[in-house]
């Protein structure tokens, strides 16, 4: 795995530097001192922002599946991870569930789903940027029988809400939000920091509308989204970052079949090497890829499978017992459940037994299920798994034989019948597992992020992805568009009517790209985004995208009227994004005139000559006095001239309709800025209750748990606090113990944290009281006895270095041998006055407190014991000892000869005081003791 590395400035630690020489004074050792405190303000300052950047560097990328989602982290310095989750799995299913006033996720979720299937809701991807009438959605109720209450939008378009039972409305974003809370959650937990940027996967096939609602989803949750990847994109570009070619080579085309959950699609990419600049003079190797064509079918997925089984499985069930159970929410997600078990067997076995009890009223549902019994329920769904395939050759020219790999992605490859289908179809070419299936789109989302953020340097990949679907515009007047007849889905219009039309991107348009439309037009427009196939869409998608009004020619073509200039130029930049969003990048009108301006202009230069200087000018100014030809003097004169000036006028873009009713051909709106801020407080008051719920929780589990403790303590070490305790202690304890454990399960059932924390501490502190003088009990002789052992050879180190160690005085030595004397009066005193007191009542002294007597002697005799020797007395080469009175005079007279060139820099020292704190510094920082004085 690639390890991302982070780019991250290096501070380096300035050097105090103080000039010694006269000459340079006072004045030079201040300015250098001041820029040194400066420079370390800086060096602080840019180490606190270093820090700070290192907290937002964490990226993450999120495989956002109909099924399941997994998050992939990058932290600098360390590999791309998998996200593990509260259940340590490396996948959790996208699900939100409602158990009372508390939100479940994941696996919890999907539990509650089993039994209460009305309060969980699943596959709610589909839900988004799309109406009631698509397909899709209607599955879900009509086949899928999740018992759920879908309801209309009427001022978004007819987007899906949803019902809850308590009668509170979700909206699809907002329920997809919830997971994404949840994804945030288990991502910063993980990563042990907040983690706000993140790159998410979309199906190829999403619509401009999906692609908004998904995002906005994201906003509304507290998640950044840098950018949206198609799915196998993300899983092409994870098989690129390890990928390695010759650049002499032919790209090689590898095909991505990646069966999902909810939907079949593939891709076909090349792959081949590049070679780039990598600094000055250098050129470097990188591999790159560019998506050529994508195919899908978007009801085709693992569910779809599952759903034929769990259909037979009812209808077998549903004819022993006389009744449909279809009809009945939870034996039917009982048998949806166990459908997807059995599948998942079935693609290692060819046979599997199938046993539910207590299915339905009490009723046990036994049965077997074969393989191929399986083959045949879904004949007609395997004749359905190669078209994509198919269709993706044809929109790339290519033909089986151009393929060069094949690469499985998603679970549902994992059936042994689509592996065969595939083989055959590509003439026995092995199947790629070079990926994993489950985890790479993850992976390459988070390599994704990676690139984004300006925090990181990885493996450089060249990528292209592509548009999934030909968009084009339609221009028409603003002011015509109060008749509706020219928002439906016809094209038919007034001949009359001004009118233009462009196709802006294919369906193989690089992303990322821009495109301009230029046209002469004096009123404001009306811009209509249309699908340009609407052949090639999902059933139940709109053809229109989306309708934007531009305003501001009308303006500018009054203000500029006087000039009698004509139409204005109206420029249109369009972009289709990396997200797939078609937007008007910019949106300008001009007009050009022609005005007459007066230029400055040279003329031919005139020569002159310099002569010598008179003897009356200043020496400095006549050092070049000798005859020469002077430069070429400018001359200029002022004319007349015709240019054009152009007159510039920003447009004003905004979306047409903040609300419409639901009507056929008019998109979805996505969510506007006031829906999205309501929904944001919503959410974050769930979350803040979420919280609080948890932190209730864990405090009642806490003392929950603390009582059991404790009643197991006071029964283990029964014999023990007899010796410490009265009966009456005991007895206390117990009763307070017994009367909490009652509290807390009647009325303390629904206590805040702090009362919880408030009863434990209580508790607590008389539980450790007792315990902590039976502890003692062992601990405080074994402490007494070992300080004594310490004081008696203490005295005898003492006694050794009045020979072995003079560096060390007699006065020393014997502030060692006081401390000694009052440690040892310490204990005797303490020793008999804890004999005397109570065992029942809190001890006159504890082991802590003979150790902490012990330490500060010891301090003391280290630092003694680090002294070094002192040197021995040097002599010259005839052995003759060096007058220590001379040298003191050669050094005198260094000194005062010195004092000439000396500066007065004032300088701080540093105080240190005689306590434990100092004792320790010195400790650290003098020499090791000898072996022989350690004790």
């Amino acid at each position: 795995m690639h390890k991302a590395t982070c780019h991250c400035c290096i501070l380096h630690r300035p050097h105090l530097v103080i000039p010694h020489s006269a000459s340079k004074g006072k004045q030079a050792g201040t300015i250098t001192l001041m820029k040194t405190v400066k420079l370390l303000l800086l060096a602080l300052l840019g180490a606190g922002l270093l820090a700070a950047s290192l907290v937002e560097a964490i990226v993450a990328g999120v495989d956002f599946g109909g099924e399941f989602f997994k998050v992939a982290l990058v932290k600098p310095g360390t590999p791309f991870e998998i996200v593990t989750n509260v259940h340590s799995k490396r996948k959790t299913e996208t699900i939100v569930a409602f158990d009372g006033d508390e939100r479940l996720y994941g696996a919890d979720a999907a539990t509650v789903g089993v039994r209460r299937p009305q309060t969980a809701y699943q596959q709610i991807r589909r839900l988004l940027g799309t109406k009631l009438e698509n397909p899709q959605v209607k599955a879900l109720l009509e086949e899928e029988h999740f018992p759920y209450n879908l309801l209309q939008n009427v001022t978004r378009g007819g987007t899906v809400s949803l019902k809850h039972r308590d009668g509170h409305i979700y909206q699809a974003e907002e329920l997809v939000a919830m997971v994404f809370t949840h994804a945030r959650q288990i991502t910063d937990t993980f990563a042990e920091a907040a983690v706000k940027d993140w790159v998410v996967t979309v199906p190829a096939f999403f619509s401009q509308a999906q692609r908004q609602a998904l995002l906005d989803a994201a906003e509304i949750s507290g998640v950044r989204v840098l950018s949206l990847i198609n799915e196998n994109t993300a899983a092409a570009l994870q098989l690129a970052v390890h990928a390695s070619y010759d650049p002499e080579d032919k790209p090689r085309r590898i095909l991505f079949y990646n069966m999902g959950s909810t939907s079949l699609q593939v891709s076909i990419a090349e792959f081949s090497s590049q070679v780039v600049p990598d600094g000055f003079k250098k050129n470097k190797t990188i591999s790159t890829f560019q998506t050529i064509s994508n195919a899908w079918d978007e009801s085709l997925g693992g569910a779809r499978f599952d759903l034929r089984l769990a259909e037979h499985l009812a209808t077998e069930f549903s004819e022993k017992i006389g009744e449909d159970v279809r009809k009945v929410p939870r034996p039917m997600a009982k048998i949806r459940a166990q459908a997807k078990k059995t599948k998942m067997v079935l693609s290692a076995n060819e046979e599997i037994p199938v046993v539910m009890q207590s299915l339905y009223n009490d009723i046990d549902f036994f049965t077997s299920m074969t393989r191929s019994k399986l083959e045949e329920l879904s004949a007609d769904l395997f004749e359905r798994t190669l078209k994509p395939v198919e269709v993706a050759l044809e929109k790339a020219g290519l033909t089986v034989a151009d393929i060069d790999e094949i690469e499985l992605v998603g679970g549902g490859v994992r059936m042994p019948k689509i592996q065969q289908q595939l083989a055959e179809f590509f003439d026995g070419k092995d199947l790629g597992v070079h990926l994993n299936g489950d985890e790479a789109m993850a992976l390459g989302a988070a390599f994704r992020a990676a690139n984004l953020s300006n925090s990181f340097r990885v493996r450089q990949v060249g990528m292209t992805d592509i548009a999934s679907y030909p968009v084009g515009v339609r221009l028409v007047d603003l002011s015509s568009t109060e008749n509706k007849d020219n928002d439906n889905n016809n094209d038919e219009v007034d001949s009359k009517q001004w009118m233009k039309r462009a196709s802006l991107f294919s369906e193989s348009h690089r992303l990322g790209l821009r495109k301009s439309v230029s046209f002469a037009h004096s009123s404001d427009i009306a811009c209509t985004f249309r699908y340009d196939k609407p052949s090639m869409l999902p059933a139940g998608v709109s053809v229109q995208i989306g309708k934007f009004n531009i305003t501001g020619v009308e303006e500018f073509t009054a203000r500029m009227a006087d000039k009698k200039l004509g139409e204005p130029k109206v420029t249109l930049s369009f972009e289709l994004d990396s997200n797939g969003i078609a937007q008007i990048a910019k949106a300008e009108a001009t007009l050009e005139e022609e005005v007459e301006v007066e230029v400055v202009v040279k003329k031919e230069a005139k020569k002159s000559k310099k002569f010598k200087k008179d003897d009356s000018t200043d020496s400095s100014e006549a050092e070049d006095t000798d005859e020469k030809e002077a430069e070429e003097e400018p001359v200029t004169e002022t004319v007349k001239e015709m240019q054009t000036k152009t007159h510039r006028q920003k447009l004003t873009v905004v979306r047409a309709h903040d609300t419409h009713a639901p009507e056929e051909g008019m998109s979805v709106l996505p969510m506007s800025e006031s829906i999205k801020k309501e929904s944001m407080r919503m959410l974050k008051e769930m979350e803040k209750a979420d919280n609080k719920r948890k932190a209730n929780l864990e405090a009642k589990n806490s003392l929950e748990t603390f009582i059991y403790k404790a009643h197991d303590a006071l029964s283990a070490q029964e014999s023990e606090i007899k010796k410490v305790t009265v009966p009456e202690q005991v007895e206390s304890l117990q009763t307070k113990l017994e009367e909490t454990e009652e509290w807390l399960y009647e009325d303390g059932d629904k206590a805040d944290a702090a009362e919880y924390k408030k009863k434990m501490s209580d508790l607590d502190s008389d539980l450790s009281a007792i315990l902590s003088r039976v502890s003692e009990l062992k601990e405080l002789p074994i402490a007494i006895n070992t300080a004594q052992e310490y004081a008696f050879s203490t005295r005898e180190l003492m006694t050794e270095w009045s020979k072995s160690k003079p560096q060390v005085t007699d006065d020393e030595r014997g502030d060692v041998l006081e401390k000694i004397d009052e440690l040892e009066a310490w204990l005797t005193e303490s020793e008999a006055e804890q004999k005397a007191a109570p065992k029942h009542e809190s001890p006159v002294m504890t082991s802590a407190d003979v150790a902490k007597k012990v330490q500060s002697v010891k301090k003391f005799v280290i630092i003694l014991s680090k002294r070094p020797k002192p040197e021995p007395v040097k002599t010259d080469k005839n052995g003759t000892k060096k007058d220590g009175s001379k040298a003191e005079e050669e050094t005198s007279s260094k000194e005062s000869d010195s004092d000439k060139d000396e500066i007065d820099v004032e300088t701080e020292a540093p105080i240190v005081s005689e306590t434990e704190d100092a004792a320790d510094e010195a400790v650290d920082k003098e020499k090791p003791a000898d072996k022989k004085d350690e004790l």
